[in-house]
């Protein structure tokens, strides 16, 4: 696999990699879990509006999805 990033982002992507005592794989590891996240609620919010209650089991699904 390959990716291309700008020079000051790889940088930048290092530099969390050592402040978190990882490498450049957990760090695009995170940011994936994070985009996930972000878009599990944006669907969640498409679809329950954003004053929704949810059932424990809706709640788990959620969870669930965010965790991937």
């Amino acid at each position: 696999m390959s990716i291309s990033v700008e020079a000051k982002d790889l940088k930048w992507l290092r530099q969390r990699a050592r402040r978190r005592g990882g490498n450049l794989s957990a760090v695009f590891a995170e940011a994936t879990r994070l985009l996930r996240q972000r878009e599990a609620r944006e669907r969640l919010l498409e679809r329950f509006g954003e004053d929704a209650t949810v059932s424990a089991d809706e709640a788990e699904a959620i969870r669930a999805e965010w965790r991937g």
